[in-house]
């Protein structure tokens, strides 16, 4: 009947950690490899308020990060399908590390071609904090973000 969609996590003898992407058959619990981009898990979400639709920003780094976003009232919302930069530099501050290592620990940033991919929305306390995060680095300001 109703199919539901998985992430597990794998260690692979030759590269290390790895993710596998599977769905599972409700009535039959048959298990079925995906590829994640045909189907659709690793797609950038759609904002679905058809009313209003906010600005998507954006913001890339040399380090890797390619990430888009939005500003939802004070916070900033960093889209689906967003790409960390792998590490955080030296000077990076303590609080984005942190950050950024929580959201590792709860599965929504995955090590994936040597980036982080983010699977869900995920709301920051502003744009600056998600700048810094997303880019592993230290964010003077928001402009970042355009």
């Amino acid at each position: 009947m109703t199919k539901t969609q998985f992430v597990k996590r794998i260690t692979h003898p030759d590269y290390g950690e790895l993710y596998q992407f599977y769905e599972v058959d409700g009535t039959t619990r048959e298990e079925t490899l995906l590829d994640p981009f045909d189907a659709g898990i690793l797609l950038m979400s759609e904002v679905e308020e058809a009313e209003e639709l906010p600005e998507i920003l954006k913001i890339s780094s040399r380090r890797g990060a390619d990430a888009s976003g939005y500003y939802a009232g004070e916070r900033f919302v960093v889209r689906k399908g967003s790409k960390f930069a792998v590490s955080a530099t030296a000077k990076c501050p303590k609080n984005y590390v942190k950050l950024r290592e929580k959201l590792i620990l709860e599965g929504l940033l995955i090590p994936l071609h040597n980036q982080l991919f983010l699977l869900e929305d995920h709301e920051f306390e502003s744009a600056r904090t998600a700048m810094g995060t997303v880019i592993g680095g230290w964010a003077k300001g928001p402009h970042g973000w355009k």
